[in-house]
């Protein structure tokens, strides 16, 4: 039983008919003869009485018809979400976010995005990169924000734009004119990618102080203002008073964020929507 064949049988089953039915289904009279032929044979039973020129449900006709009638409804229903989805009208999109992308970016691109796409209900998760690299190729994530070049094979990867490694201290404080090397740093834990940027940009520059490892930024940040310690963090990740950033080389080392998705699964139209919105605002080379 499928689809040509219920279609072929609900023409019949409104006009009872065989000529007026294959001029609403569109079809030649022999084909949609053939079609009923070929359903009743798969079910095994008989679906209408042959009355010289027309045609009557029988029992088990009539049953089938409200069967066929949900199916068809069913059908146009999953056709017309199908279609909403792919213009962007419906649907869910999940994105992977990293802290300090997540805090000053996704706010304005996301309002942007539903202003324009208001059926689309939007997952953002603050997540570090290696996990939104993993998600994305399990099928998790839609997109995700991190940065380029992707460590693993299967992403997809457009970078957006460059920013700078900056050492942060208290404004004012005991370390504000100290010489980077001499001042003791909190930094990231090594599972996130900003650390490994950081480790690797000093390593032709001094041997780092590492006084604290904390996994949060803000804490990193309070602790920087109570001049306990500094820290080395992207331009971006510095928010609130009480801080200043200083150059820690010429020129400075960068970090490249990227808009990231696996290259081996579909993108929907929302996916595909945000993703040129993020590249309309965001890429700069």
């Amino acid at each position: 039983m499928d689809s040509h064949q219920l279609h072929a049988f609900l023409a019949l089953a409104e006009t009872e008919h065989l000529g007026r039915a294959a001029a609403r289904a569109g079809l030649a009279p022999a084909t949609l003869s053939h079609h009923l032929a070929a359903l009743e044979r798969s079910l095994g039973t008989t679906l209408f009485d042959r009355l010289g020129r027309g045609l009557r449900l029988t029992e088990t006709g009539r049953l089938l018809r409200g069967f066929a009638t949900r199916i068809a409804n069913e059908t146009a229903a999953a056709r017309a979400a199908i279609a909403e989805q792919e213009r962007a009208e419906r649907g869910t999109l999940r994105l992977g976010v990293i802290h300090s992308f997540n805090a000053n970016l996704m706010p304005g691109l996301v309002a942007e995005f539903l202003g324009g796409h208001p059926g689309i209900r939007i997952e953002v998760r603050e997540m570090v990169a290696s996990a939104i690299e993993a998600a994305l190729l399990d099928g998790e994530l839609d997109l995700g924000l991190a940065f380029a070049p992707a460590t693993r094979p299967g992403l997809g990867c457009a970078r957006l734009f460059d920013e700078a490694l900056v050492l942060v201290v208290a404004r004012g404080g005991r370390w504000a004119r100290a010489a980077p090397e001499t001042i003791p740093l909190a930094l990231l834990p090594a599972r996130f990618a900003t650390r490994r940027m950081i480790d690797a940009a000093l390593a032709s520059l001094w041997t780092p102080l590492v006084a604290a490892e904390v996994d949060a930024i803000g804490a990193i940040l309070a602790l920087v203002r109570s001049d306990a310690v500094g820290t080395i963090l992207s331009a971006r990740s510095v928010t609130g008073p009480g801080l200043d950033c200083r150059a820690i080389a010429d020129p400075p080392p960068l970090r490249s964020a990227a808009l990231l998705w696996c290259v081996s699964r579909y993108q929907t139209a929302a996916a595909r929507a945000f993703s040129a919105l993020v590249r309309q605002r965001l890429a700069t080379g």
